[in-house]
């Protein structure tokens, strides 16, 4: 069984007789629902503390505001960028026939609007989204009655492949019925943050000493997972294990073989890239010992009670055992003493020829066993006879 934990919830992957090729596919498919679940709840719910950016500019009878809602985004979030279009008193009424919205080459267009209605959107090459009035004297701009102004807006989703802590510049270009105007680098200018990233292993849930285990590092960074090639590193506590590179997926697989029973710190060092800030995510694995043994006895007494006692090998840390007839509880659970030894006395009711278990839980450091059954005849009356039970492996 794999374990799987995401930003927000926990998978259980069955082993069963999946491949490792086979696992993978699985946790890269999880991995994508679960992100696209988180972004979209971030897009959802708006950028917090977003700082927005305007600038303004006249020429001639025209002036013209543009703002940018977020001009620090992060990789992933939406941005707004508005023109206002005004005529100053004196001037001639204007017609806008064409508004070219210029954006940097990693942001995707979602959507237009004039005065809160959906526009078509014509792409005019990679860094240009134009819409265009129809008719042509769908959008006059009046220097003295309505409307006096008219407001663009387009938005866009920040790119994985936005450049990181640099300008980039914003600006608008449009066509009207005087002629036509363009703005070189008006801005606002935007500067998109780096994006933070975060780690998650995958790793079989019953790990024990001396037994190699595959540790499957998924990195999460911005709104996708870490870039091919990237470097990240594995430790345990403060010891590096080992370093690897991602693939395609934001993965790499690492072999652990641990050599210590109890809790381990294990962790994934991203080391980051021109995009991402790195990060060293922690999680705790329990390593389990050596495999259990659990032998069961059994003894007659005075012809109605019959006494088993298990002895579980090494003698382990706690945990419980449960005798069982066949499929059937023999009263509850009792503990596993320091010398790993657990016994009951149970009176059988009716006659017959039993089958005998002793099952054994587990503890924090060490795996649950189940012994081989031992047969126990009941005669009329109460008496009975014992086959000596063998010894058990370990149940996984």
């Amino acid at each position: 069984m794999y374990w799987f934990a995401t930003h927000e919830s926990c998978f259980v992957i069955e082993r069963k007789s999946m491949s490792n090729k086979n696992i993978r596919r699985v946790i890269s498919v999880v991995s994508a629902m679960s992100v696209a679940a988180a972004f979209a709840v971030t897009v959802g719910s708006g950028v917090a503390g977003a700082a927005s950016g305007s600038v303004t500019w006249t020429a001639g009878h025209a002036k013209f505001t543009r703002t940018i809602s977020n001009v620090n985004p992060s990789e992933g979030d939406i941005i707004t960028s508005k023109t206002k279009f005004e005529r100053t008193f004196g001037g001639t009424v204007e017609y806008i026939y064409k508004v070219k919205d210029v954006h940097p080459e990693c942001w995707t267009l979602q959507s237009a609007q004039e005065g809160g209605g959906q526009l078509a959107i014509d792409i005019d090459g990679p860094t240009v989204a134009q819409v265009k009035a129809n008719p042509a004297t769908d959008w006059p701009v009046f220097p003295n009655i309505n409307p006096k102004s008219r407001t663009f807006t387009f938005q866009y989703q920040v790119g994985r492949d936005c450049a990181r802590n640099v300008p980039l510049m914003t600006t608008m270009n449009y066509e009207h019925a005087l002629a036509s105007s363009n703005y070189k680098d008006k801005g606002p200018a935007v500067t998109v943050k780096l994006s933070t990233s975060s780690s998650r292993l995958v790793y079989d849930s019953d790990v024990k000493v001396g037994q190699t285990v595959p540790l499957t590092a998924i990195v999460y960074a911005g709104f996708a997972h870490g870039d091919k090639g990237s470097t990240v590193e594995l430790y345990d506590g403060t010891t590096k294990l080992a370093a690897a590179q991602l693939d395609a997926y934001g993965m790499t697989v690492f072999d652990w073989t641990p050599d210590t029973a109890g809790e381990h710190a294990l962790s994934v060092k991203y080391e980051g890239n021109e995009r991402d800030m790195g990060s060293q995510t922690v999680q705790t694995v329990q390593v389990r010992d050596a495999e259990t043994t659990t032998t069961l006895t059994a003894t007659a007494e005075a012809g109605t009670e019959v006494t088993f006692e298990a002895q579980v090998s090494p003698a382990p840390d706690g945990g419980t055992m449960q005798f069982k007839d066949g499929a059937t509880d023999l009263g509850a659970a009792v503990p596993v003493n320091t010398e790993g030894k657990a016994s009951i006395t149970h009176t059988f009711d009716s006659e017959g020829t039993r089958d005998i278990t002793a099952v054994y839980s587990g503890s924090q450091n060490y795996s649950g066993s189940t012994s081989q059954a031992g047969t126990v005849t009941v005669t009329r009356g109460g008496g009975g006879t014992e086959e000596p039970g063998p010894t058990g492996s370990a149940a996984l």
